[in-house]
């Protein structure tokens, strides 16, 4: 497993101690807002949250044995596999997140000139997210450990199958009928002519055969006593097991091979406010052939959608209402998020969900333009604790 580490960029604007009068620190978006020429300051980001759907499919695949079609007649095998196959199976599925910066939220904080004389202290993640203003912050829960996608278990093809008895050539020994004529007699020669031929597959088939029985006999020897030799308890179990596995594994040559492996994957899916009631396909799924593009016309598509619990919709109206546009706010702006069920369907039936904060399904609003010690949570764009920072003249 990897871990991706993300430093924390901490951006200073320690210009003096404390003064007696403080200029309200000027935030704009910089999508509905201009800044004046020559304005001097730093951007930051709120977050939008990321799905990700991590599926972990089960491939089994199935490789008959050279000698299938010997097994009923010389070991008596009925459940032998004669045919090649392979089936894909969904084995689990988990819905996790992430934050990522937010395109549409990119705010400009006008930082004081020098005569103004106004400490700012600001931390930032390496990609822009806020997390404090005027005060430290720990890095260490923001970092996410994301798993590799990997793959496993594959047992290779029909080259599997390398146990034989012997070589795979034979004696044959022809016989040679000559008719000789001498004076009146006709005389018949046999003449024998040695030769060495290729085995047929069912010769190498009963070789294989005999020899499996000769294993069992052996293993029944040691379990009776018969063996020759006294040997101590541990050689008996170790010789007993390793000749079980070695008649497993000439038996594969008849049954075949049957190997299961697990492939991952992970899809990411970004909600969207505006199509949060909209099913949308994460790929296409096929028992034959496994998991496909979206939108590909073999398959079962496999879609995700969002069911929002409208917690910030009175907010939201009421930020609106009460929103007065001759007097915008310079604050600091921040996110309050919203709870959303994700779920992950095939066809009608629920495969997985899972209920988490969805950033951008939520509300931004400011605080106040004065002096504050806040600290973010770094996914979600919310303040965690909020302070304000006491003058030297009030103490």
């Amino acid at each position: 497993m990897k871990r991706i580490f993300l430093p924390a960029i901490l951006i200073f604007a320690m210009l003096a101690p404390a003064c007696q009068s403080q200029k309200p620190i000027t935030v704009n978006h910089v999508r509905s807002a201009d800044v004046k020429p020559g304005s001097q300051g730093i951007f930051y980001v709120l977050p939008r949250t990321v799905v990700t759907v991590d599926v972990t499919v089960v491939r089994t695949q199935q490789v008959p044995g050279p000698y299938a079609e010997f097994a009923a007649r010389f070991l008596g095998l009925q459940n032998v596999i004669h045919q090649p196959s392979t089936n894909f199976e969904i084995s689990e599925i988990k819905i996790n997140s992430y934050a990522e910066p937010d395109p549409a939220q990119f705010y400009f904080v006008e930082l004081p000139n020098a005569s103004e004389k106004q400490p700012l202290f600001i931390s930032l993640s390496e990609s822009g997210l806020i997390q404090s203003i005027n005060r430290p912050f720990n890095n260490d829960e923001f970092l996410k450990g994301i798993s590799e996608t990997r793959e496993y278990g594959y047992f290779g093809s029909d080259g599997t199958f390398n146990y034989f008895i012997d070589t795979n050539l034979q004696e044959r020994v022809d016989t040679i009928l000559e008719r000789v004529r001498v004076d009146t007699l006709t005389v018949e020669r046999q003449t024998l002519r040695r030769s060495m031929v290729e085995k047929s597959p069912e010769v190498r088939a009963k070789e294989v055969a005999d020899f499996i029985l000769k294993i069992r006999d052996k293993r029944f020897d040691i379990i009776n006593g018969f063996a020759e030799i006294p040997y101590s308890k541990e050689a008996l179990e170790y010789m007993y097991t390793e000749m079980g596995q070695l008649e497993e594994d000439y038996l594969q040559l008849f049954r075949g091979l049957k190997s299961t492996s697990q492939i991952h994957y992970r899809f990411t899916y970004r909600p969207d406010p505006d199509l949060s009631t909209t099913s949308q396909a994460l790929f296409q799924f096929s028992e034959r052939e496994g998991v496909l593009p979206a939108g590909r016309r073999d398959g079962t598509p496999i879609t995700i959608s969002t069911e929002r619990n409208e917690t910030t919709r009175q907010l939201g109206t009421f930020l609106s209402r009460n929103a007065d546009p001759q007097s915008p706010a310079n604050g600091f702006f921040y996110r309050i998020p919203e709870h959303a069920n994700i779920i992950i369907r095939t066809g009608n039936i629920v495969r997985a969900n899972a209920r988490m904060l969805i950033n951008q399904f939520g509300v931004i609003t400011t605080l106040p333009a004065t002096d504050t010690e806040v600290e973010f949570y770094p996914n979600t764009g919310s303040i965690r604790s909020i302070g304000r920072l006491i003058d030297n003249e009030e103490n």
